[in-house]
């Protein structure tokens, strides 16, 4: 049995360690553990059955920021697939923008651990209970992405899940109803090539790991008006 604690062994040397501890802790620790506990085996060779490249390509726009600032990058992805060969590699083209400079980046995803919740998640009034719902729980992985010309990205990321009644995986989005749902979450850095400085790059789904006073929405992403001249002063009005 391994925990979450791996993968900290990765990036302790790294200006992110400290972010990337906390959000290992609040996997493991997280804050309605009746319903997010983790078990604590890793099954990852139980679930290489399943091809996770539909909910890894994000169902609606990723939410980021680059930098101490909160400066915003838009990352999109042009392409999702799996490797032949590896089960869980997955290969990954797509855009950065941040201001009017775009670039283009492939990388891969390496799920490293599947780790399903103890108890699962019916929905509000439990009306997902007679769904046939068989398993729900959390990937875990790291990136790696290289911008040509410019510069790198790499960290963990995390991937809500569950199992239909007919045995297929489907992105979590059982509690999107809620006030902190997100999916699809990054946690990682940016580095130039040729230099040795990074920058904490951050990005997810809904919401974004880490963000600070840039989000101080209740119900959902909201931009702190201090930081739309970084990028974000059209997001409140999209």
């Amino acid at each position: 049995m391994r925990t979450l604690s791996f993968f900290l062994l990765l990036v302790s040397t790294n200006l992110w360690a400290q972010q990337s501890k906390e959000w290992v802790n609040s996997l493991e620790n997280p804050e309605f553990p009746m319903f997010n506990q983790l078990n604590p085996e890793n099954k990852l060779s139980d679930y290489l059955r399943f091809d996770l490249t539909a909910i890894l390509d994000p169902e609606s726009e990723f939410l980021g920021y680059i930098g101490e600032d909160y400066r915003r990058i838009h990352v999109n992805y042009n392409t999702v697939s799996r490797s032949e060969k590896t089960q869980n590699l997955y290969y990954i083209t797509g855009q950065t923008t941040v201001f009017k400079n775009t670039c283009d980046f492939e990388g891969t995803i390496t799920i490293e651990q599947i780790r399903e919740f103890k108890n699962m998640y019916f929905g509000v009034d439990n009306m997902y209970k007679n769904d046939g719902i068989k398993a729900q729980g959390i990937a875990i992985g790291k990136y790696h992405f290289s911008e040509q010309h410019v510069g790198t990205f790499e960290g963990i990321m995390t991937l809500w899940w569950y199992i239909d009644k007919d045995d297929n995986i489907k992105y979590y989005d059982l509690n999107n109803h809620s006030d902190r749902y997100k999916n699809n979450q990054y946690i990682g850095i940016w580095m130039e090539y040729g230099k040795s400085a990074s920058k904490i790059c951050n990005w997810g789904e809904h919401r974004i790991p880490f963000s600070g006073d840039l989000d101080w929405g209740a119900g959902e992403f909201s931009v702190n008006p201090k930081y739309y001249e970084k990028g974000w002063e059209e997001f409140d009005r999209n």
